[in-house]
């Protein structure tokens, strides 16, 4: 995930940012820490904001030829107990 060896630096943070990440440790569990290197990591490393704009084009339409609507093919997949539901995806 990081190398072995960390740098410590020193943010500032606004009253509304710090009331963010403090919702988001809560909700996620992971240190404030944590939370910034994955901020960075997701601005700045990995793949770009256009790379992902590519792939989020390329995967519109692809409800298209199906019957039905969303909500029902996921209430659809979502009954029954967990292992029904992988015996029907054919994963047991």
């Amino acid at each position: 995930m990081y190398s072995d060896t960390m740098s410590r630096t020193q943010i500032y943070l606004g009253e509304e940012e710090l009331t963010l990440l403090d919702r988001a440790v809560r909700e996620t569990g992971a240190s404030r820490s944590e939370l910034i290197r994955r901020a960075v990591r997701a601005t700045f490393g990995g793949q770009a904001a256009e790379e992902r704009l590519r792939a989020l084009r390329a995967s519109a339409g692809s409800w298209r030829g199906r019957s039905g609507d969303g909500g029902a093919y996921v209430e659809e997949i979502r009954s029954g107990d967990v292992n029904e539901r992988l015996a029907r995806l054919g994963v047991r």
